[in-house]
């Protein structure tokens, strides 16, 4: 069966699917959403080409409430039972393998001395997701140029394309400097996790066999003692996009990512606004003070609910963008920092008074943008039509 004709059936019958759906359904809010899910499944299908998604994954992926929806599921997981949390946890059983470092400060290079005609920039870049065709298409819209361009990204570089690892190398390699993400925290934790393994424990977690086996004087064999001795943190699912990446990316590729703070500051020197800029994933909880910001909340929040908790759901609540403006300006009329930040796609890009959202969905083959801070221009490039192969 051609390409062409898998993606026409799995456009059919998820139209169908929703349609059924929504014949039950008597509230007109769940039906404006499943209308808008109908539109958006021929979208997320046609990228799809040589790639056979299930319905449910569909669906999932394409969920206007969260990005992350995939996240929620742990069925596969022989070990894990634990639901990701939609609010901050006390703690995550993987917390001992995070290896956060908290904030990191931009160090004025020599380019930005240069005379005015060379225009040194920096420039923001938000989520690219594995999307390695929409990333050399941004430096290329962009004319970026190493000697005198500064590149941040601002997370998810990783997971959902096909090029995770060579978005990576290209990130090393261009010396890009980059902030923490949802997913590269996944990425570090099931790592950390990894390494912290002993060589026979790894084999039985990575599904493999050890040779000579001996049983003990009760039956049970070498690598069944082990199996039950192994505690995989519960929050960590087995065979996800996350494991299979810290599984196989190198260790030159896995110290990258450990080098992303969860917070990168830019001085106000090089900002057009003045104040200094504050690159962060998802964003920060306005009832916090800047420097006292719980982790989580750094690369998971996108609502705050009507008590104030962040939540990475949209479902309930608002913005914490809307929020966190409304608070900035009722403190000082004038400005004493600006947050650029990603994770929220489903927003698109989102500009307010003290924040800019950057993300426009290059992991739905969408758009890449970048915010430069020098001027305050903006830079998008198509997405479209990803490479097939990791």
């Amino acid at each position: 069966m051609s390409a062409t004709s898998v993606r026409q059936i799995l456009v059919f019958t998820s139209l169908l699917l929703l349609l059924c759906t929504a014949v039950y359904v008597q509230q007109p809010q769940t039906n404006n959403r499943l209308t808008s899910l109908i539109h958006r499944v021929q979208h997320s299908v046609s990228r799809h080409v040589d790639g056979f998604y299930s319905i449910n994954n569909i669906t999932e992926n394409l969920d206007d409430d969260d990005d992350d929806d995939d996240d929620d599921d742990n069925g596969d997981n022989e070990f894990s039972m634990l639901k990701q949390p939609i609010t901050p946890p006390e703690s995550l059983p993987s917390d001992p393998y995070a290896q956060y470092i908290y904030q990191q400060t931009l160090k004025v290079g020599k380019h930005h001395s240069l005379s005015a005609h060379k225009k040194p920039r920096t420039i923001v870049v938000g989520d690219i997701h594995g999307n390695l065709v929409g990333l050399d298409r941004f430096l290329e819209m962009s004319k970026y140029d190493r000697r005198r361009d500064t590149v941040i990204l601002a997370g998810d570089m990783v997971t959902r394309g096909l090029q995770s690892l060579q978005v990576v190398d290209k990130a090393r390699q261009l010396g890009f400097k980059c902030v923490r993400g949802n997913h590269e925290d996944k990425v570090i934790r099931w790592r950390g996790f990894l390494d912290s393994l002993s060589l026979q424990e790894r084999e039985i977690v990575e599904g493999g066999m050890i040779e000579d086996e001996v049983e003990d004087i009760n039956g049970l064999s070498f690598q069944i003692r082990l199996q039950q001795h192994i505690q995989i943190p519960s929050d960590l699912k087995k065979n996800s996009e996350h494991y299979h990446l810290a599984r196989n990316m190198s260790k030159a590729q896995y110290n990258y990512l450990r080098s992303c703070p969860l917070i990168y500051t830019l001085p106000k020197e090089i900002s057009v606004r003045g104040v200094p800029v504050h690159v962060i994933h998802a964003g920060i909880d306005p009832n916090q003070g800047f420097h006292k910001q719980n982790p989580w909340v750094l690369i998971n929040i996108r609502n705050l609910l009507d008590n104030g908790t962040p939540s990475r759901k949209k479902r309930l609540g608002q913005a914490w963008s809307d929020v966190f403006n409304d608070v900035q300006q009722q403190r000082s009329k004038k400005r004493q920092f600006l947050v650029v930040y990603g994770h929220d796609a489903g927003r698109s890009f989102n500009m307010k008074t003290w924040s800019i959202g950057i993300d426009t969905g290059c992991g739905y083959n969408r758009m890449l943008t970048g915010y430069v801070v020098e001027t305050g221009e903006t830079i998008s490039a198509d997405c479209s039509r990803s490479s097939t192969t990791q």
